[in-house]
């Protein structure tokens, strides 16, 4: 049994197909928005990914926004980039849309 003050566990796994690193920021996106479905009221996250080309920072994104869609809330994900290309492979926006 868990005490209140620990985040609830997240029921979402991150892909095998990500990196530690990767699988670190799906779990705390994951926690996040668990704890929001659960009722809870955290403050908003905020996460910026960045990293040179080819590092798996789109896959990154896809598969957070496949758990988003899977959850049934995926107008709760804002997704922006620097450049309109950019935003438009993660199916975002720019940052001064």
């Amino acid at each position: 049994m868990t005490s209140s003050n620990e985040p609830p566990v997240s029921p979402f796994d991150p892909p095998t197909y990500l990196n530690e690193e990767q699988s670190m920021a799906f779990t705390i996106i994951a926690e996040h928005l668990h704890e929001i479905l659960h009722g809870g009221d955290p403050p908003q996250l905020l996460m910026v990914i960045h990293g040179q080309g080819g590092t798996g920072k789109t896959r990154l994104l896809q598969a957070i926004t496949k758990m988003f869609c899977d959850a049934g809330c995926a107008e709760r994900l804002a997704k922006t980039a620097l450049s309109g290309v950019a935003a438009c492979q993660i199916g975002g926006k720019t940052l001064h849309s």
